[in-house]
Protein backbone atom coordinates (compact mmCIF):
# COMPACT_ATOMS: atom_id res chain seq x y z
CA UNK A 1 0.00 0.00 0.00
CA UNK A 2 1.61 3.40 -1.07
CA UNK A 3 0.55 6.56 0.47
CA UNK A 4 0.92 9.80 -0.67
CA UNK A 5 1.60 13.28 0.07
CA UNK A 6 0.30 16.25 -0.96
CA UNK A 7 1.37 19.43 -0.14
CA UNK A 8 -0.56 22.53 -1.38
CA UNK A 9 0.87 25.20 -3.39
CA UNK A 10 -0.39 28.38 -3.91
CA UNK A 11 0.49 30.82 -6.76
CA UNK A 12 3.38 32.79 -6.21
CA UNK A 13 2.45 36.69 -5.18
CA UNK A 14 4.41 39.82 -5.08
CA UNK A 15 3.76 42.65 -2.31
CA UNK A 16 2.72 42.82 0.92
CA UNK A 17 0.94 39.69 3.03
CA UNK A 18 0.73 38.32 6.58
CA UNK A 19 3.57 36.08 7.56
CA UNK A 20 2.83 32.57 7.74
CA UNK A 21 4.81 30.45 9.23
CA UNK A 22 3.94 27.46 6.95
CA UNK A 23 5.39 28.87 4.22
CA UNK A 24 7.40 31.84 4.91
CA UNK A 25 9.35 30.72 7.76
CA UNK A 26 12.35 29.33 6.36
CA UNK A 27 13.05 32.86 4.19
CA UNK A 28 12.37 34.65 6.97
CA UNK A 29 15.17 33.08 8.44
CA UNK A 30 17.60 33.25 5.75
CA UNK A 31 16.80 36.97 5.13
CA UNK A 32 16.93 38.22 9.00
CA UNK A 33 20.35 36.53 8.72
CA UNK A 34 21.56 38.18 5.92
CA UNK A 35 20.70 41.74 6.61
CA UNK A 36 21.53 41.63 10.29
CA UNK A 37 24.68 39.25 9.81
CA UNK A 38 27.15 41.38 11.11
CA UNK A 39 24.48 42.16 14.46
CA UNK A 40 23.30 38.78 15.64
CA UNK A 41 24.76 37.27 18.84
CA UNK A 42 24.77 33.51 19.19
CA UNK A 43 21.59 33.17 20.48
CA UNK A 44 19.96 34.91 17.59
CA UNK A 45 21.85 32.96 15.52
CA UNK A 46 20.52 29.80 17.24
CA UNK A 47 17.18 31.66 17.46
CA UNK A 48 17.13 31.60 13.33
CA UNK A 49 18.74 27.79 12.82
CA UNK A 50 15.77 26.64 14.70
CA UNK A 51 13.35 28.68 12.55
CA UNK A 52 15.12 27.46 9.22
CA UNK A 53 14.73 23.96 10.86
CA UNK A 54 11.37 24.39 11.44
CA UNK A 55 10.45 25.69 7.53
CA UNK A 56 12.40 23.12 6.18
CA UNK A 57 10.08 20.53 7.48
CA UNK A 58 7.39 22.39 6.58
CA UNK A 59 6.61 21.15 3.74
CA UNK A 60 6.17 17.75 4.63
CA UNK A 61 4.43 18.44 7.48
CA UNK A 62 1.94 20.80 6.41
CA UNK A 63 3.73 23.46 8.54
CA UNK A 64 2.55 22.01 11.55
CA UNK A 65 6.00 22.54 13.00
CA UNK A 66 6.33 25.81 12.38
CA UNK A 67 2.83 26.26 13.82
CA UNK A 68 3.58 24.35 16.89
CA UNK A 69 6.54 26.14 17.61
CA UNK A 70 6.57 29.77 16.97
CA UNK A 71 2.83 30.79 15.50
CA UNK A 72 1.51 31.84 19.08
CA UNK A 73 4.80 34.18 19.48
CA UNK A 74 5.26 35.69 16.12
CA UNK A 75 3.25 37.81 13.80
CA UNK A 76 4.06 40.17 11.13
CA UNK A 77 4.59 41.00 7.62
CA UNK A 78 6.63 39.87 4.72
CA UNK A 79 7.02 41.33 0.71
CA UNK A 80 7.31 38.86 -1.76
CA UNK A 81 8.41 38.71 -5.73
CA UNK A 82 7.13 35.90 -7.65
CA UNK A 83 6.69 33.79 -4.21
CA UNK A 84 10.38 34.83 -2.58
CA UNK A 85 10.98 36.77 0.90
CA UNK A 86 12.54 39.75 -0.06
CA UNK A 87 11.12 42.11 3.10
CA UNK A 88 10.09 41.37 6.57
CA UNK A 89 8.68 42.79 9.58
CA UNK A 90 8.20 40.93 12.45
CA UNK A 91 5.74 41.51 15.78
CA UNK A 92 5.33 40.00 18.81
CA UNK A 93 3.60 40.50 21.97
CA UNK A 94 5.33 41.73 24.60
CA UNK A 95 3.30 41.87 27.57
CA UNK A 96 0.05 39.61 28.91
CA UNK A 97 -2.23 42.24 28.61
CA UNK A 98 -2.00 42.80 24.64
CA UNK A 99 -1.12 46.91 24.94
CA UNK A 100 2.54 46.12 23.88
CA UNK A 101 3.49 44.98 20.85
CA UNK A 102 7.65 44.72 19.63
CA UNK A 103 8.33 45.32 15.86
CA UNK A 104 11.96 43.78 14.76
CA UNK A 105 13.81 42.26 12.21
CA UNK A 106 12.73 45.22 9.88
CA UNK A 107 14.62 43.99 7.04
CA UNK A 108 15.04 44.31 3.03
CA UNK A 109 17.30 42.60 0.73
CA UNK A 110 19.94 44.95 -0.55
CA UNK A 111 18.91 44.70 -4.15
CA UNK A 112 15.15 45.28 -3.25
CA UNK A 113 15.97 48.47 -0.98
CA UNK A 114 15.02 52.09 -1.99
CA UNK A 115 11.47 50.84 -3.42
CA UNK A 116 9.53 51.58 -0.09
CA UNK A 117 9.06 48.16 0.79
CA UNK A 118 10.21 48.87 4.70
CA UNK A 119 7.58 51.73 5.08
CA UNK A 120 4.57 49.75 3.83
CA UNK A 121 5.59 46.94 6.08
CA UNK A 122 6.10 48.86 8.87
CA UNK A 123 2.01 50.32 7.76
CA UNK A 124 0.42 46.97 7.99
CA UNK A 125 1.79 46.10 10.90
CA UNK A 126 0.94 48.98 12.72
CA UNK A 127 -2.47 48.49 11.26
CA UNK A 128 -2.21 44.87 12.71
CA UNK A 129 -1.25 45.89 16.44
CA UNK A 130 -4.33 48.27 16.38
CA UNK A 131 -6.57 45.49 15.04
CA UNK A 132 -5.31 43.83 17.93
CA UNK A 133 -6.30 46.62 19.96
CA UNK A 134 -2.53 47.46 21.19
CA UNK A 135 -1.79 50.73 23.08
CA UNK A 136 1.92 50.78 22.53
CA UNK A 137 4.49 49.85 19.62
CA UNK A 138 7.77 49.45 20.44
CA UNK A 139 10.80 48.69 18.28
CA UNK A 140 14.71 48.99 18.11
CA UNK A 141 17.16 50.24 16.02
CA UNK A 142 20.82 50.45 15.83
CA UNK A 143 22.85 53.56 16.51
CA UNK A 144 24.26 54.86 13.64
CA UNK A 145 21.74 53.21 11.37
CA UNK A 146 19.88 56.87 10.41
CA UNK A 147 18.26 55.81 7.65
CA UNK A 148 15.88 53.52 9.48
CA UNK A 149 15.79 56.17 12.20
CA UNK A 150 14.61 58.72 9.90
CA UNK A 151 12.09 56.05 8.92
CA UNK A 152 10.57 55.10 12.19
CA UNK A 153 10.36 59.27 13.02
CA UNK A 154 8.51 60.07 9.74
CA UNK A 155 5.99 56.71 11.16
CA UNK A 156 5.40 58.82 14.10
CA UNK A 157 7.80 57.04 16.57
CA UNK A 158 9.97 58.26 19.42
CA UNK A 159 13.41 57.41 20.90
CA UNK A 160 12.96 56.25 24.43
CA UNK A 161 16.41 55.16 26.16
CA UNK A 162 19.99 53.81 24.65
CA UNK A 163 21.46 50.31 25.57
CA UNK A 164 24.74 49.21 24.42
CA UNK A 165 26.58 45.89 25.08
CA UNK A 166 30.35 46.56 26.32
CA UNK A 167 33.58 43.82 25.58
CA UNK A 168 37.06 44.11 27.15
CA UNK A 169 38.97 41.21 25.00
CA UNK A 170 40.33 39.96 28.71
CA UNK A 171 40.37 42.21 31.88
CA UNK A 172 44.05 41.34 32.52
CA UNK A 173 44.31 43.70 29.57
CA UNK A 174 43.07 46.47 31.52
CA UNK A 175 45.38 48.88 32.86
CA UNK A 176 44.68 51.09 35.59
CA UNK A 177 47.18 53.72 35.94
CA UNK A 178 46.07 56.28 38.15
CA UNK A 179 43.07 55.45 39.87
CA UNK A 180 40.45 58.16 41.33
CA UNK A 181 41.16 58.01 44.91
CA UNK A 182 37.61 57.18 45.43
CA UNK A 183 36.74 54.94 48.97
CA UNK A 184 35.37 51.85 48.18
CA UNK A 185 33.70 49.01 50.59
CA UNK A 186 33.22 45.77 49.68
CA UNK A 187 29.25 45.06 49.60
CA UNK A 188 28.46 41.67 51.06
CA UNK A 189 24.78 42.25 52.06
CA UNK A 190 22.47 45.12 52.08
CA UNK A 191 19.80 45.98 54.19
CA UNK A 192 16.40 47.16 52.94
CA UNK A 193 15.85 48.19 49.30
CA UNK A 194 19.47 49.83 48.92
CA UNK A 195 20.34 47.92 45.45
CA UNK A 196 17.26 48.16 43.92
CA UNK A 197 16.96 51.67 44.80
CA UNK A 198 20.35 52.55 43.23
CA UNK A 199 19.42 50.83 40.27
CA UNK A 200 16.18 52.14 39.54
CA UNK A 201 17.50 56.02 40.46
CA UNK A 202 20.47 54.92 37.49
CA UNK A 203 18.15 53.99 34.70
CA UNK A 204 15.84 56.38 33.32
CA UNK A 205 12.13 56.35 33.68
CA UNK A 206 11.59 55.63 30.36
CA UNK A 207 13.92 52.54 29.88
CA UNK A 208 12.29 51.26 32.72
CA UNK A 209 9.23 51.74 31.41
CA UNK A 210 10.68 49.47 28.38
CA UNK A 211 11.89 46.91 30.69
CA UNK A 212 10.90 47.15 34.63
CA UNK A 213 13.95 45.97 36.64
CA UNK A 214 14.16 43.12 38.04
CA UNK A 215 13.84 43.33 42.32
CA UNK A 216 14.99 39.39 42.43
CA UNK A 217 18.16 40.57 40.71
CA UNK A 218 19.28 42.95 43.22
CA UNK A 219 17.90 41.10 46.28
CA UNK A 220 21.00 39.56 48.28
CA UNK A 221 19.71 37.25 51.14
CA UNK A 222 21.15 34.76 52.45
CA UNK A 223 19.95 32.09 49.95
CA UNK A 224 21.59 33.80 47.66
CA UNK A 225 25.07 34.49 50.04
CA UNK A 226 24.86 30.36 50.65
CA UNK A 227 25.13 29.97 47.16
CA UNK A 228 27.95 32.37 46.41
CA UNK A 229 30.04 31.19 49.77
CA UNK A 230 29.65 27.69 47.91
CA UNK A 231 31.14 28.76 44.43
CA UNK A 232 34.42 30.75 46.10
CA UNK A 233 35.19 27.53 47.61
CA UNK A 234 35.17 24.84 44.96
CA UNK A 235 36.45 27.79 42.61
CA UNK A 236 34.01 27.29 40.02
CA UNK A 237 31.76 30.84 40.50
CA UNK A 238 32.54 33.63 42.29
CA UNK A 239 30.89 37.22 42.65
CA UNK A 240 32.15 40.53 44.19
CA UNK A 241 30.59 43.85 44.88
CA UNK A 242 31.79 47.10 46.01
CA UNK A 243 29.96 49.92 46.96
CA UNK A 244 30.51 54.33 47.00
CA UNK A 245 28.63 55.63 50.14
CA UNK A 246 28.02 59.22 51.07
CA UNK A 247 26.26 59.67 53.95
CA UNK A 248 25.05 56.95 54.56
CA UNK A 249 23.32 56.72 51.53
CA UNK A 250 24.43 53.93 48.35
CA UNK A 251 25.56 56.18 45.44
CA UNK A 252 27.20 53.78 43.20
CA UNK A 253 27.86 50.03 43.10
CA UNK A 254 29.77 47.70 41.04
CA UNK A 255 29.26 43.74 40.93
CA UNK A 256 30.96 41.07 39.17
CA UNK A 257 30.60 37.71 38.26
CA UNK A 258 33.05 34.92 37.16
CA UNK A 259 32.05 31.05 36.01
CA UNK A 260 34.33 28.47 35.18
CA UNK A 261 31.87 27.04 32.79
CA UNK A 262 31.15 30.49 31.27
CA UNK A 263 33.40 31.73 28.21
CA UNK A 264 33.06 35.26 29.72
CA UNK A 265 32.98 37.51 32.86
CA UNK A 266 30.17 39.46 33.84
CA UNK A 267 30.24 43.67 35.07
CA UNK A 268 27.38 45.72 35.82
CA UNK A 269 27.91 49.52 37.45
CA UNK A 270 25.19 51.69 38.73
CA UNK A 271 25.75 55.62 40.03
CA UNK A 272 22.97 57.67 40.90
CA UNK A 273 22.90 61.24 39.30
CA UNK A 274 24.16 63.37 41.83
CA UNK A 275 27.42 61.17 42.06
CA UNK A 276 28.01 61.11 37.79
CA UNK A 277 31.28 61.53 36.39
CA UNK A 278 33.01 61.03 40.36
CA UNK A 279 33.12 57.28 40.53
CA UNK A 280 32.77 55.43 37.60
CA UNK A 281 36.33 54.71 36.32
CA UNK A 282 36.77 53.67 40.39
CA UNK A 283 34.25 51.42 40.01
CA UNK A 284 35.29 49.88 36.98
CA UNK A 285 38.66 49.69 37.80
CA UNK A 286 38.05 47.60 40.83
CA UNK A 287 35.57 45.14 39.32
CA UNK A 288 38.28 44.82 36.84
CA UNK A 289 40.71 44.16 39.02
CA UNK A 290 38.37 41.40 40.56
CA UNK A 291 38.07 39.72 37.83
CA UNK A 292 41.56 39.94 36.55
CA UNK A 293 42.53 37.67 39.61
CA UNK A 294 40.96 34.58 37.67
CA UNK A 295 42.83 34.81 34.73
CA UNK A 296 42.47 36.67 31.18
CA UNK A 297 38.84 35.98 29.90
CA UNK A 298 36.57 38.93 27.75
CA UNK A 299 34.32 40.99 29.95
CA UNK A 300 30.91 42.08 28.82
CA UNK A 301 29.04 44.94 30.40
CA UNK A 302 25.59 45.76 29.73
CA UNK A 303 25.14 49.84 30.29
CA UNK A 304 22.71 52.25 29.62
CA UNK A 305 23.99 54.31 26.60
CA UNK A 306 22.19 57.75 28.57
CA UNK A 307 25.11 57.26 30.91
CA UNK A 308 27.35 59.38 29.32
CA UNK A 309 30.02 59.58 31.77
CA UNK A 310 30.18 55.93 32.13
CA UNK A 311 30.14 55.71 28.47
CA UNK A 312 33.09 57.69 28.79
CA UNK A 313 34.42 55.60 31.78
CA UNK A 314 34.32 52.21 29.60
CA UNK A 315 36.03 53.65 26.68
CA UNK A 316 38.82 54.87 28.99
CA UNK A 317 38.92 51.54 30.70
CA UNK A 318 39.21 49.51 27.00
CA UNK A 319 35.96 48.42 26.48
CA UNK A 320 34.48 48.19 22.56
CA UNK A 321 30.82 48.81 21.88
CA UNK A 322 29.08 45.18 20.35
CA UNK A 323 25.90 46.54 20.49
CA UNK A 324 24.61 50.29 20.61
CA UNK A 325 20.43 50.25 20.13
CA UNK A 326 18.19 52.93 20.77
CA UNK A 327 14.57 51.79 21.79
CA UNK A 328 11.89 53.65 20.28
CA UNK A 329 8.13 53.91 21.03
CA UNK A 330 4.94 55.03 19.27
CA UNK A 331 1.60 55.67 20.74
CA UNK A 332 -1.48 54.16 18.57
CA UNK A 333 -4.03 55.88 17.86
CA UNK A 334 -7.92 55.70 16.46
CA UNK A 335 -6.96 56.04 12.89
CA UNK A 336 -4.00 52.90 12.71
CA UNK A 337 -6.70 50.83 11.68
CA UNK A 338 -7.57 52.43 8.45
Amino acid sequence: MAVSIFVRSEAPRSGPQPFDPGRHMRQVAQLVSSVFADELDDRGRNALREMEFAGRLSPFLGGLTSLALFSDELYGYVWTEDGRVVGNVSLQQSDDSGLRWRISNVGVLPEYRGRGIARTLMQETLREIARRAGAWAILQVRAGNERAHRLYLALGFVDVCRDGLWRLPASSEYSSGAEPAVPLEPLRTLTGSDWLDLARAARPQLAQWVAPLNPADYQIGLGRLAGEALGRWTNAYRVERWAYWEHGRLMGAVETRSDVFESTDLLRFAVRSEARGRVESALLARGLRSLARRGPRPVLVQHSGDHAEGVLALEAAGFKVERDLVTMRRQMRPDDKR
